[in-house]
């Protein structure tokens, strides 16, 4: 149980987040803020649109479905150019017509890395920091949990640094001939007519594509930290399950990188929700950061049972978009890697793409059903759900684990 951190903020001011003021968690330092990327433009041949050249594979979003899927198809021999919104591949990179930006966190799942890198066709394994245990907190009650040999857990971490995931991704896509158009936001209606039939949309959380092509969605509120971290000798992910919240809060940390997050789909977080889990960290770990900002994370496939899809209208979708993320704990990273790989093999053979989009995402909706009886009982069925399974881990963990993980689209199917 991780985190999806992928985050859209609002405008702020450059004055860098997360400075401790019990020394722990440091300012984030202006170098570490921002990665330099050659931005490409390309404009020879083809119908052209800021910079969009559509004689070409176009793929919307340079996140890690659509950077997974650019990466393939240029394997394969062809021409792809991925349009990008911001400024830069990870966060925090600035949306230049808005000024939001995507903040450094990280992100976990259960990987078995040598099946998805076989899978994907490239080695995943550099960027990733294998875990064994986190520790969760359900209303109130602390348990160490511990994963067992047959369900392997990495974290990864997401932003601009050399270190993450979407950084090694983009060097990978670069490196086989991928070309970038940054500063190119597609976001209205008007924007997506023009793109060709068939481009790849890995416009991951952002509320106007939902909007633009009417595909169901909700609104997530959240309420942010993040920092350096130095000395921390505690779990890699601490999460929080609680009344104030019908998802959950957690703090996570990876290559000296620390943040927190709380966040609720549909419902914006009470004052005292805001009040509750900055208290429980410094109280519970002795975590303190000097700044929270409340924040529109954005929005989630998750308002329809039928949100999963490949195709819709004549684009391809993938990741968050496509719906390929678990609606209970929203594990990410596993579907996006493999939700790339299925838009690349849409563009060749639609009928076998689909078969595969159904195979990996096959119980998605068993999860979606999960996830609304945790709001319908809300809160006297999450707590119960987290208590009776924290208490039973123990007994359980060796053995059905592996199984208990089946929501994660792809996990123990690639």
């Amino acid at each position: 149980m991780f985190c999806r951190p992928a985050l859209i903020l609002p405008t702020v001011d450059e004055t860098p987040l997360g400075q401790a003021m019990d020394g722990k968690i440091r300012r984030l330092p202006s170098e570490c803020r921002c990665v330099n990327i050659k931005k490409v433009s390309t404009n020879s041949g083809g119908d052209e649109r800021k910079g969009v050249n559509v004689s070409k594979i176009p793929i919307v979003g340079a996140v890690i479905s659509g950077l997974t899927a650019a990466i393939i198809l240029a394997r394969e021999g062809h021409e792809v150019e991925v349009i990008e919104r911001r400024d830069g591949v990870g966060g925090p990179a600035r949306d230049m017509e808005t000024g939001e930006r995507t903040y450094v966190m990280a992100d976990g799942t259960p990987m078995e890395l040598e099946k998805i890198s076989k899978y994907v066709g490239f080695d995943i394994s550099p960027p990733t920091m294998p875990i064994r245990y986190t520790r969760i907190v359900a209303f109130g009650k602390r348990y160490d949990t511990y994963f067992p040999d047959n369900v392997p857990a990495v974290l990864v971490e997401r932003g601009p640094r050399e270190s993450s995931l979407d950084m090694y991704l983009y060097r990978l896509a670069v490196d086989h001939g991928v070309k970038f158009t940054f500063n190119a936001p597609v976001k209205t209606r008007k924007d997506f007519d023009q793109l060709p039939p068939d481009t790849i949309l890995a416009t991951g959380l952002f509320r106007d594509t939902y909007e633009a092509l009417g595909i169901p969605h909700v609104r997530v509120y959240g309420y942010i930290a993040f920092g350096l971290r130095e000395n921390w000798g505690g779990p890699p992910v601490v999460l929080y399950i609680d009344k104030y919240t019908r998802d959950y809060a957690f703090f996570s940390t990876i290559n000296g990188m620390a943040g927190a997050l709380l966040f609720q789909r549909g419902i914006p977080l009470s004052a005292e929700a805001k009040e509750w889990f900055p208290r429980r960290l410094m109280e519970d770990e002795g975590i303190e950061f000097l700044e929270w900002i409340p924040l529109d994370v954005g929005v989630l496939p998750m308002g329809s049972l039928q949100n999963p899809r490949l195709f819709h209208e004549r684009f391809i979708l993938t990741g968050t978009l496509a719906g390929f993320q678990d609606p209970v704990l929203l594990f990410g990273v596993h579907g996006a890697l493999v939700s790339g790989k299925i838009a690349a093999m849409a563009l060749r053979d639609r009928e076998g793409a689909q078969k595969e989009f159904d195979r990996m995402n096959r119980f998605w909706k068993l999860s979606f059903l999960n996830r609304k009886f945790v709001e319908y009982t809300f809160p006297y069925g999450l707590h119960l759900a987290s208590r009776l399974g924290m208490e039973l881990y123990p007994y359980y963990y060796k053995y059905l684990s592996r199984y208990s993980f089946v929501f994660i689209p792809g996990w123990l199917r690639v």
